[in-house]
């Protein structure tokens, strides 16, 4: 009987691409392979599904669970650990994200702070403290790595707190087809501004891009229609037109939509209550947005997509009152609330 890695390398498929396909993490998918966890009934049923194989008609591990072959772990000086993890941390938010190639800084906002305008990708002397370079490490005390944290926390909350804020619209959006003589625009090119950011805070940027007017929330999170909000919790944003305040149909209709960090697409067509509904899932397998309620689709499931790159349009799909999208962030199996990360 053939295993799980036997059949993924047959196919030509990495581990990424067969996360994409399945909806299981990269790591999960690994430690399957590697004999660290065993695979669920629902896993079990994806793989097959997705390698033309019976659920029975292969096994995972390629190998004994290495828990059953390997020596007691050796001891770790976890003064070095500790030290590594600052200075990962440090030049993780110091270059913004390093997904997909060389490490890029992005800014979360078009009107960034003069002191984000000139930052450059490298880790800061206050973030990595007395670490030193990595290439021939010493030890910091243990005081200047809680300083260290406690500096790289703070830049965090400092670009959240650079973000616009958004409109609330005081009605909901009613209506759920489009005006008369409204029709879908020509894709646009939607250059990568420095508008997007993936922070340990989760993903900073807006996902909606009118060519007119303002966006708008017309739903929070949590409340409404999205609660629970472990399960359904979201945000709807749709486009104020005329400046009044209130969420146009008219304008929101086919306003484009873009995904707010790097990731691999995975596409759901007519699903309810989301309708024609996209998920971008970060490689790392931490992060993952959804976009839901499209009007049209303009990616497909496996494709790789950059932040600020159009995914779609906005419609009114699934179960909606009106057009607008509805816009989730999780982090893992954890659902966040996104408002004080879009910045529209």
């Amino acid at each position: 009987m053939q295993n799980l890695r036997t059949l993924r390398r047959s196919r030509a498929l990495t581990f990424l691409d067969l996360a994409a396909l399945t909806g299981i993490s990269a790591r999960q998918i690994a430690e399957i392979e590697y004999g660290l966890r065993r695979l669920s009934s629902n896993e079990r049923d994806s793989l097959a599904l997705v390698l033309g194989l019976a659920p029975a008609g292969f096994t995972g591990a390629h190998r004994r669970p290495l828990a059953q072959t390997v020596a007691p772990a050796p001891f770790v000086d976890r003064r070095a650990l500790q030290t590594l993890m600052a200075a990962a941390l440090a030049a993780t938010i110091a270059t913004g994200s390093v997904i997909g190639g060389a490490p890029k800084l992005r800014l979360p906002v078009q009107q960034a702070p003069a002191a984000l305008e000139h930052a450059t990708p490298r880790p800061s002397a206050d973030a990595v403290g007395a670490t030193g370079a990595l290439g021939n490490l010493t030890f910091a005390p243990a005081a200047d790595q809680a300083t260290a944290l406690v500096k790289l926390t703070q830049s965090i909350l400092e670009l959240r707190a650079a973000l616009p804020k958004l409109a609330i619209s005081p009605s909901l959006l009613v209506g759920p087809t489009p005006p008369e003589g409204v029709a879908p625009p020509p894709l646009l090119v939607i250059e990568r501004a420095p508008a997007f950011v993936l922070s340990e805070a989760g993903p900073l940027g807006c996902p909606v891009k009118p060519t007119a007017g303002q966006v708008v929330l017309t739903q929070g999170y949590g409340v409404g229609s999205h609660a629970p909000a472990e399960t359904w919790g979201a945000i709807d944003l749709a486009v104020d037109g005329d400046g009044d305040g209130y969420a146009d149909s008219a304008a929101t209709w086919y306003t484009p939509v873009v995904a707010t960090h790097d990731g691999h697409a995975t596409v759901n067509l007519d699903s309810w209550p989301a309708g024609n509904h996209v998920w971008v899932n970060e490689p790392g397998g931490i992060w993952r947005s959804g976009y839901a309620h499209l009007a049209v689709v303009l990616v497909a499931s496996g494709q790789f997509v950059r932040s600020g790159e159009q995914i779609g349009l906005i419609g009114s799909t699934g179960q909606s009152s009106g057009p607008h999208l509805h816009y989730h962030v999780w982090r893992s199996d954890l659902n966040l609330d996104p408002t004080e990360l879009v910045g529209c």
